[in-house]
């Protein structure tokens, strides 16, 4: 109780009388008055425009110390700070400089294209509004063009995007009812979030509709009392406990034993309760007020629905603050003077422009909290549209003769790029004719969200216009938009296209490609030492994958794209239907799956069974369960062409039963609509048809430095199977007694299969793997101090080697007696009951060929060179390329993305002739 009178007495002593701020604004340099320039405190709705003479005079009840801000249209914003300490009147002088850094009209709109339309789209999700905050369909900016946006190099860490404005933002908030100004001094949105700052003015949108001037004040008081400056004057005042907030303190060294999303489970376990009062705050002599914090708190808000999945059982929102020095300062309005004391995560966190009130807002004492409802949109296709996917395809070349072959490179472009590793591992690419029939069919793995790969195109094509489809098995859900359809020419043989030339449109963006080359000759083929260096708009060095294309300029006509990367990203900027809706009926491919039905011999049978899929002499294998019809769905296999697989229902003594019918794959429809290319023919000479035939094309060698390694054994390697998720080494498990013990200091499972129930983890002891035994049985005997290594595999990276067996997360030990030699076993699959089907797999296609013989001559091909996965290292590519003898020109293509998600393209032209050195 006294530390309660004490801060009272100091709240009292720090509440301020009526102040007065008067000046004067003039131009500096001529020191002339600007009338009607504007005046206000920053982050409230205090303000006002100066007289003819410049002047101006404001009043009110202010803070010991604030920021007051002049502005006129064409001079730059200034801001000082006023302090009243020991005063009640204030006087101030502006001198505003002409700001010579305006961009005109037309440079304004010569940056405005598609890159800045989706930079735009980026900047209002991070400035205004969430995209699942209902406020964000109430709030807009008026004037957007203002905007400008540029990438940054800062002199430690990576590039951000910058937003700059050249005059303030016009912000209309209908939510809320407030008209905002905002003067933007610094916006970044950088890989680990976003920051910016300026200063506010908000001015009351009047209204003669008295049932939206309620609502916009029951909105305004009803985010006042879920807001950050609540919970501060809650804690400076010792508010009662379970009104609007509940606080825990969270236990760290608790954190890693945490098993359950049970809130009542965790409580007094992993975070413990903490009352207002025990949180130490003092009074700083200047207003200002210093809160304690022990550590990080778990911020419950209790009158605000919530739909989370942190905990199970609660229902409200959650938050998390933490302070890095251990305390941060406010005013006695509970206004954070310093933003970066206070790390905000949870509920907090997703506070944007659209839900930020001015600080001079005074909420009503009596107002209470009743009937709200959960902020977050709960639309199906805002939710669904997160979870799409689509790819991007490219070729070798833009047309092609039959009997060739197709190689084929892309990316995955995601909704939501945190998603990426959840979603498919699968991709189909159909051949499809004008008449919308699927010629042929390729299937092609998505390894970490690119696509590799290559179609042998039949000698018996029709020549024609085809197009190249690539989908999904999950695209399905979503509709025909998002799948990828490109066209391809299928020529007559001694014929080539004839396309008019076309102004492109240049990219926005300012990554370039500089390439560097110098040619050798050997006995069998000339030898083109190959440089490219990519550098961001301030030309420094920036990291890139993409996709590379060489081919012979004088054998290939160049064709416009009409599917380039810069093009494909507007589906991003293309989001559902509002009444989109769907009931997600296509799974997500993880590898090759089968779908089929479990049929019981007998009624007494039980329909749901775990169904057992083994893949040749078990070099797969897996469990899934089937669901109250029978129906299952297996996927993760992983092998290439057709493969045999062993399908039955196992029962308590792994005996089958029943029988399983497999249902074959559909593909879905395809679009009457086929895109095409605007072209004639036109004769080529005999001796100029060159063709792409797999095994006599040369790929760029990459430059490998040999090293000189120390021969490790099968268990370093860990057995051929890459780095685990986490390890842990005999040191650690001599101290641990129990397996509990292990699992909980090395972290759980996580399920990271979308929509999928995985078994339990598959156990790998020595380098044998054992199918179909629970890891309890196998671990029952082992002490783990006794053991020489424990690694998990849980990630969906790591797992994929695996293939369906590491479905549910893999267990690796290695015993001190280990002394197996690699993942073989001696155990042998026994098929009696299994019924055998012949699946197939990815589809086999020769690689473009890498290193020709070097005795052999090296004949004249269209390509010279593919590289689907080319990726930078400090911004530099280098490789050898092996050229025929007889190429004059060689037109080089780069399309691809920064490792900021910046598209890259070049297209231009090499002549051997004449070596490009730097």
């Amino acid at each position: 109780m006294r530390q309660f009178f004490f801060i009272w007495f100091f709240l009292l002593s720090g509440l301020s009388f009526s102040q007065t701020i008067t000046g004067t604004v003039k131009e500096k340099g001529s020191g002339l008055p600007l009338p009607f320039a504007n005046v206000f405190i920053n982050n409230t709705t205090q303000g006002v425009a100066t007289d003819a003479e410049g002047k101006f005079r404001l009043s009110g009840n202010f803070s010991n110390e604030i920021e007051l801000v002049a502005s006129f249209v064409g001079y730059v914003t200034e801001v000082k700070t006023v302090s009243f300490r020991g005063k009640n009147e204030v006087q101030i002088e502006f001198q505003l400089a002409f700001n010579e850094s305006n961009l005109s009209e037309v440079e304004l709109k010569a940056k405005r294209d598609k890159s800045w339309e989706r930079e735009l789209r980026r900047f209002e999700e991070a400035f205004l509004a969430l995209p699942d905050d209902p406020y964000k369909a109430d709030i807009e900016i008026l004037n957007p063009w203002v905007l400008d946006f540029g990438k940054v190099k800062a002199n430690k860490g990576p590039n951000y995007l910058q937003a700059t404005t050249q005059e303030p933002l016009k912000i209309k908030n209908k939510a809320l009812g407030y008209d905002i100004t905002y003067y933007l001094q610094d916006f970044r949105v950088m890989r680990n979030g976003t920051r910016f700052f300026g200063q506010v003015f908000y001015e009351p949108i009047k209204t003669v509709n008295p049932q939206e001037s309620e609502q916009w004040i029951n909105a305004r008081e009803n985010d006042y009392h879920s807001s950050l400056r609540h919970l501060n004057q809650s804690i400076l005042l010792n508010s009662r406990d379970s009104i609007h907030f509940s606080i825990y303190q969270v236990l760290p060294e608790k954190m890693d034993r945490r098993r359950t999303n049970d809130f009542y489970e965790e409580l007094n376990k992993s975070i413990v309760s903490v009352t207002k009062d025990s949180i130490l705050r003092r009074p700083m002599g200047d207003g200002t007020y210093r809160v304690f914090l022990p550590g990080r708190m778990e911020i419950h808000h209790l009158d605000k629905p919530w739909r989370n999945d942190y905990y199970t059982n609660v229902y409200h929102a959650i938050s998390w603050i933490e302070a890095p020095e251990r305390y941060y300062d406010i005013d006695l309005r509970g206004t954070l003077i310093n933003p970066t004391q206070l790390v905000l995560s949870g509920y907090l966190s997703r506070q944007r422009v659209a839900r930020t009130l001015p600080l001079d807002f005074e909420p009503n004492k009596n107002f209470i909290v009743e009937n709200l409802q959960t902020e977050v949109i709960t639309s199906p296709a805002l939710k669904l549209n997160r979870l799409r996917e689509k790819a991007w395809l490219t070729t070798n070349k833009p047309y092609f003769y039959p009997g060739e072959t197709a190689w084929i490179g892309g990316q995955m472009l995601y909704q939501d790029q945190t998603l990426a590793d959840s979603l498919s591992r699968v991709l189909y690419v159909d051949l499809i004719n004008s008449k919308a029939e699927i010629i042929q069919s390729a299937t092609f793995p998505i390894e970490q969200g690119k696509i590799s790969g290559g179609m042998s195109l039949s000698a018996e094509l029709a020549p024609e216009d085809y197009a190249l489809r690539g989908y999904t098995h999950w695209n399905q859900n979503f509709g025909q938009k998002d799948q990828f359809i490109t066209p391809i020419i299928i020529m007559n043989p001694g014929f080539q296209p004839k396309v008019e030339s076309t102004d492109s449109e240049p990219l926005f963006g300012g990554v370039s490609m500089i390439p560097e080359f110098s040619i050798s000759d050997s006995l069998s083929y000339r030898v083109m030492d190959l440089k490219l260096d990519f550098l961001d708009e301030f030309q420094n060095p920036i990291d890139t994958e993409f996709i590379l294309s060489l081919v012979d300029g004088e054998a290939v006509v160049e064709v416009d794209s009409l599917s380039s990367l810069e093009k494909a990203m507007d589906w991003l900027d293309e989001p559902l239907e509002d009444d989109f809706n769907s009931e997600l009926s296509s799974s997500i491919e993880y590898g090759i799956s089968i779908r089929g039905k479990f049929i019981p011999s007998n009624k007494r049978q039980p329909l749901i069974n775990p169904i057992t899929v083994v893949r040749g002499d078990l070099e797969d294998y897996g469990q899934v369960m089937t669901d109250s019809s029978g129906n299952f769905w297996a996927t993760g296999l992983y092998f290439q062409d057709t493969s045999m697989i062993a399908i039955a229902a196992m029962d308590e003594k792994r005996r089958p039963f029943g029988s399983v019918e497999i249902f074959p794959r559909k593909a879905p429809l395809v679009s009457r609509t086929i895109p095409s290319y605007a072209y004639t023919t036109e004769l080529i000479k005999e001796e100029d048809r060159l063709l792409d035939v797999s095994g006599d094309y040369i790929l760029l060698e990459e430059f490998v430095k040999e090293e000189v390694k120390v021969r490790e054994t099968m268990a370093e390697r860990n057995y051929g199977y890459g780095p685990p998720s986490r390890e842990m080494g005999q040191e650690r498990l001599e101290k641990m007694a129990t397996w509990e013990q292990v699992f909980q200091s090395m972290g759980l499972f996580s399920n990271y299969n979308f929509g999928e129930k995985t078994g339990p983890p598959m156990v790998i002891l020595d380098g044998q793997k054992f199918p179909f035994i629970h890891p309890s049985e196998i671990l029952e005997g082992l002490v783990p101090s006794e053991l020489e290594s424990v690694k998990v595999y849980s990630d969906p990276i790591s797992l994929a080697i695996f293939g369906m067996l590491g479905y549910g997360g893999v267990i690796m030990i290695e015993t001190k007696k280990g002394f197996r030699t690699g993942p073989d076993s001696d155990r042998k699959f026994n098929s009696e009951g299994f019924q055998i089907f012949d699946i197939a797999g990815f589809t086999e296609y020769q690689e473009f060929p890498k290193n020709p013989p070097s005795d052999q001559y090296l004949k004249k091909k269209p390509t010279i060179y593919w590289e689907p996965n080319g990726q930078t290292k400090d911004g530099i590519y280098q490789a050898k390329v092996k050229v025929p003898y007889g190429v004059k020109l060689i037109r080089i293509k780069v399309e691809g993305r920064t490792q900021d998600g910046e598209v890259v393209y070049h297209s231009s032209t090499l002549d051997l002739e004449k070596p490009i050195l730097r």
